[in-house]
């Protein structure tokens, strides 16, 4: 079994400028454990733990679902926390942009890990990306711009995540392209 999920990789300079909001927060909100910038994504799906014989099948599978959708336009803008300010568990940078768009993309890879024998998602998808996470909820002091950065999500990427004491380490075992047909 490996531990899976489905995600869109974010620019260098999308994730420079998340690295840059992350240094001024880190100094007011020394309980949160801030996301690596290398680490940082957009998640589609977590499957959780799949069979390794199931990477083949399933990357065809999303292959199949990238080449109905075109490249979507994004921006990060703005910061949150989940399930609230008050008592956060996860800090976030919001998303703009085709959101719509990403929604299709996130249902139709939810249907497509489905028939993997992964349960569907019952929350609607929230689109944003993870930048910090708290063991302890506490209040946390969010009051940094995130300057808006635009970017194109062209492909979605089925990752392997393996957690280390240092952290966890992320490995792409597919990468399907949005509108490629395989000509």
């Amino acid at each position: 079994m490996i531990r899976t999920f489905v995600a869109i990789d974010l620019p260098e300079e999308v994730k420079a400028e998340l690295a840059s909001v992350i240094a001024g927060l880190r100094q007011k909100n020394d309980r949160v454990r801030w996301v690596k910038p290398d680490s940082m994504h957009l998640t589609l799906k977590f499957l959780g733990d799949i069979p390794e014989q199931s990477v083949g099948p399933l990357s065809a599978e999303l292959d199949t679902a990238a080449r109905d959708f075109t490249p979507l336009s994004l921006a990060v803008e703005g910061l949150g926390a989940f399930p609230n300010l008050r008592r956060p568990r996860v800090v976030w940078a919001g998303l703009s942009g085709e959101i719509e768009g990403l929604r299709q993309i996130a249902s139709r890879v939810d249907k497509a890990c489905a028939s993997f024998g992964v349960k569907p998602e019952k929350r609607p998808f929230q689109a944003h990306i993870t930048i910090g996470r708290l063991k302890v909820p506490t209040v946390v002091d969010l009051n940094k711009e995130l300057r808006k950065k635009g970017f194109s999500a062209t492909e979605i990427v089925l990752y392997q995540s393996e957690l280390l004491p240092t952290g966890a380490r992320y490995t792409v075992l597919n990468r399907s392209i949005l509108g490629h047909k395989g000509e």
